[in-house]
């Protein structure tokens, strides 16, 4: 691998552009923190030098106004002794705006004091500004009249100011460098730390495509986003596989079971064809034909309903139905069918029941477990069926005297194609798997279970929003 491709890889992960731009953030904030200071120090600063100067020049005015001359020299001299580092720049002006006396012009070399002479007197409160000979600072001035016409001026130089703020930028300057490095290796640590279950997915996926289907992420269990992402990928690989366990059980049931009646499809074409008969037979054949292909397609269309209930893609047309009169029309027409075998069909439904769901696909599984009941009862039998609601859900009871279920059957009778060892009757062996996964598209559950005194019952729970009185 070249180190161009190398490094074009590294800067298209999400980790790097993490990285730096947790980095770029604390930059920003570093330099945004730096110059918020900058100016309320250097404002602070001025604010302090104004007041000192501002002082100073109330207490020269007082020492002029109570002693003269003499007391104002007195006291200049006095405060020269304590402010060494930072003396204050003293000057006396006349009438005629004329240096009277200029105290310790020493001090103030760097400053061409010449241009102080050529400026118009200034007005009181007022700050003249003396730019040094080639030094980034000032000399900031303070005017003061007195009352018999002699003016004196107060002032400070400004280089300790920009000297502390020079070294405060300094400071900032030297810090940012670090912390930027620090800010990347930060932000780079947080972002590998962060992406660890993206890249567990990754692997993951990976894994899955190496042929490795039973691979999982591995979780935190921390309750975060990236948790339940972990969570909800897993549990999308377990529906996966259990949906392609059902599809391929599904095909292998499909298979065996369509070999009989493509066989049979199979030979009445052929009889038909190598017979010297009529019409009338090859009319007779093509029916039978006919019969076969809708058997078929009835099982493809069941197998169908069924995959699709299962993976939550079956389309449910719900609405708001007379769930009573629905329950009371199945059972009035699975009674004229028992009547012929012998078999009595009695009903409680309770009245005027509302609810919300698919009443084609409800009465798809009513028909199913009452065609079951009549069907597995001896003449002479009874099948009840029993309908109660409650507040959100309503109940369903078939129960009859038949011949029960087998124990081996118990836990298999839902799967697709299933049919019991001792079952002769005719069927496809969908009907049940149809009833459980229309049900659970419902949001409900069906159970079943053998009665002491003979006989089966099935009870489907079914979620149906808040029913109501009609």
């Amino acid at each position: 691998m070249s180190l161009r491709f190398r490094w074009k890889k590294i800067n298209s992960t999400i980790g790097l552009r993490i990285a730096a731009g947790y980095s770029l953030l604390m930059l920003l904030s570093f330099l945004a923190l730096m110059v918020i200071t900058y100016f309320f120090l250097s404002a602070t600063l001025a604010r302090n030098d104004r007041d000192q100067v501002s002082v100073e020049l109330q207490s020269l005015r007082a020492q002029y106004l109570d002693g003269g001359m003499d007391s104002f020299d007195q006291t200049v001299l006095k405060n020269d002794q304590f402010r060494k580092n930072n003396p204050f720049f003293t000057r006396v002006v006349d009438q005629a705006g004329q240096t009277v006396r200029m105290y310790f012009p020493q001090y103030w070399l760097e400053f061409d004091l010449a241009v102080l002479e050529k400026l118009p007197p200034a007005s009181p409160n007022s700050w003249t500004r003396l730019p040094s000979l080639g030094r980034p600072y000032e000399l900031e001035i303070l005017s003061e009249e007195l009352p018999d016409g002699f003016r004196f001026q107060v002032g400070i130089s400004t280089e300790d100011r920009e000297t502390t703020l020079a070294r405060l930028k300094e400071t900032f300057l030297f810090a940012a460098i670090p912390l930027m490095a620090l800010g990347l290796t930060g932000g780079a640590l947080l972002a590998q730390r962060s992406l660890r279950p993206v890249r567990h997915l990754v692997q993951t996926v990976t894994a899955i495509n190496s042929g490795q289907l039973e691979a999982r992420a591995p979780r935190t269990y921390k309750g975060d986003e990236l948790d339940d992402l972990g969570r909800l990928f897993n549990e999308m690989l377990e529906k996966i596989r259990t949906l392609i366990n059902g599809m391929k059980n599904a095909l292998d049931a499909v298979a065996h079971d369509l070999r009989t009646p493509m066989t049979r499809f199979r030979n009445l074409a052929e009889n038909a064809l190598q017979q010297d008969a009529g019409l009338q037979t090859y009319q007779e054949a093509l029916q039978d034909c006919i019969e076969e292909s809708d058997h078929i397609l009835r099982m493809l269309n069941m197998l169908m309903d069924i995959s699709e209930a299962e993976s939550g893609t079956l389309q449910l047309n719900r609405k708001e139905v007379d769930f009573s009169g629905l329950v009371s029309n199945v059972a009035e027409m699975y009674r004229y069918v028992a009547e012929e075998k012998g078999v009595e069909v009695t009903t409680s439904i309770a009245p005027h029941i509302s609810a919300n769901l698919d009443p084609e696909r409800i009465s798809q599984v009513l028909a199913n477990l009452l065609d079951n009941a009549v069907k597995y009862t001896p003449a002479g039998g009874r099948v009840n069926l029993t309908l109660t609601t409650e507040p959100g859900r309503v109940h369903i009871r078939v129960v009859d005297t038949g011949i029960g279920i087998a124990a081996e059957d118990m836990d298999r009778m839902w799967e697709r194609l299933y049919r019991g060892r001792h079952d002769n009757t005719k069927g496809m062996g969908l009907g049940l798997s149809l009833v459980r996964a229309v049900i659970k598209a419902h949001g409900g559950d069906v159970t079943a279970q053998n009665r002491a005194e003979g006989g089966a019952v099935f009870e489907i729970n079914l979620k149906t929003g808040e029913p109501t009185k009609m």
